[in-house]
């Protein structure tokens, strides 16, 4: 966990705020024809001879296999993206309220419902199943309140400084906390704290240092409550924002009795990556697999073991754009990693302003470099099977969307 290396004054963690990382069945043989019609006769010659081939007793043939779903993904803007199969739909960490540099830095933030709520009414929400998060500051958390109250079936997982922070809108509040709760609490076991000692389930073998203690080292797949999917977290650390400066580090120790309403209280905590499984129904293989980050890392942070890997190859990495200018050769080093088919990237926009269909850069910060290095390191080989930009086949690899830009990515 990165710690804050010196006081700051206002100026400073202002600027640290613009990059706040970023088969059919056997028939019966008791069936009768039509109704009140008695069974078919056994064939001639009794019960076990053969019945007379009408026009040829070759197998039938098989038709075609049905298509497998695909993965459709929308992208929410800053770090939000929308990953649907069939029924299943996951969200990461989505922000749709945008306070301005000033608000964020000396002034207050809130959760901006009317907005949240146009941008993901209620509809939208039946089918969510979970909701990422990689950290607890307020650019991925300060929403999800919002959209778990109104998402009866979704389940957030994030750290224990989320946990903590969100321990505010439980029903079952400290004694400690004065006041009235929330007015649609959320119960404590829809969130989970990954990276929790007593039930760890976060890979640390790429950074050991970090472990907890009483945590193992391995991690374990998590499986969704009520969906086909699973989730694999995996140790990393979030880089500093700009220079020596790091906008809330540290963790929230304890249960918070109400939402923070500064920025820098909604600290980090540890900072995870995840793969996410979207699973065959009829299998439980996986059929796609989605690589998250919302804070890029120096090599071999944030990586998964080979091993897991090896399982099956990375059909999508949603890789963070923000705050990787410290990081050396970024995204190089988890792409040649992970080796995914396409890649997106996010956290770029500058989210101080409202969201435009032609959003800014994140200042100081340089997308074009990233999206070649991101480009170089994918390769330029198109894939069997295009992906689907807004409805229109494209042989890239690597984007860097614009809110609302809708994706869709078939099985290989």
């Amino acid at each position: 966990m990165t710690t804050l290396r010196r006081p700051l004054s206002i100026a400073l963690v202002a600027f640290a705020a613009l990059a706040v990382a970023c088969g059919s069945s056997a028939p019966d043989p008791g069936a009768r024809g039509p109704a009140g019609s008695p069974p078919p006769s056994p064939p001639a010659g009794g019960p076990n001879a053969e019945a007379p081939c009408e026009a040829s007793c070759e197998p039938a043939p098989e038709g075609p296999a049905a298509p497998r779903a695909p993965l459709e993904v929308r992208f929410l803007g800053v770090a939000g993206f929308e990953l649907r199969r069939g029924s299943d739909v996951v969200l990461t960490a989505p922000l749709f309220t945008r306070p301005s540099m000033f608000d964020t830095t000396v002034g207050t933030v809130a959760s901006d419902a009317a907005l949240v709520q146009k941008r993901m009414p209620d509809a939208a929400l039946v089918g969510v199943s979970a909701i990422v998060s990689g950290h607890a500051h307020y650019d991925h958390l300060l929403d999800v309140p919002n959209l778990l109250a109104r998402a009866p079936k979704a389940t957030l997982f994030s750290n224990r400084s989320a946990k903590h922070i969100l321990a505010a809108l439980a029903p079952d509040r400290a004694a400690r906390c004065s006041g009235a709760g929330a007015a649609k609490p959320i119960a404590r076991s829809r969130v989970v704290a990954l990276d929790d000692p007593a039930s760890s389930a976060v890979d640390y073998r790429s950074c050991p240092d970090l472990r907890p203690p009483g945590a193992p080292l391995e991690g374990r797949w998590v499986d969704v409550p009520g969906a086909d999917v699973r989730i694999f977290a995996v140790c990393t650390e979030h880089p500093d924002q700009l220079g020596p400066v790091h906008y809330a580090p540290g963790g929230v120790e304890e249960d918070a009795c109400a939402l923070p309403t500064r920025g820098p209280d909604w600290k980090e905590g540890i900072t995870l990556s995840y793969l996410v499984d979207f699973l065959d129904p009829a299998t439980k293989k996986t059929a796609f697999r989605v690589y998250y980050e919302d804070a890029p890392a120096a090599a071999p942070l944030g990586q998964p073991p080979a091993a897991i890997l090896a399982e099956h190859r990375v059909d999508l990495a949603l890789l963070c754009v923000g705050a990787s200018n410290a990081i050396e050769g970024a995204p190089r080093p988890i792409v040649d990693a992970i080796r995914p088919r396409y890649a997106l990237g996010g956290h770029w926009e500058d989210f101080f302003q409202a969201e435009s269909a032609d959003p800014p850069a994140i200042p100081f910060l340089d997308v074009t470099a990233w999206r070649a290095r991101a480009e170089a390191a994918v390769g330029g080989t198109p894939e069997a099977r295009p992906i689907l930009v807004d409805g229109s086949s494209s042989a890239t690899r690597v984007m860097l969307p614009k809110p609302n830009a809708r994706f869709e990515i078939s099985a290989p």
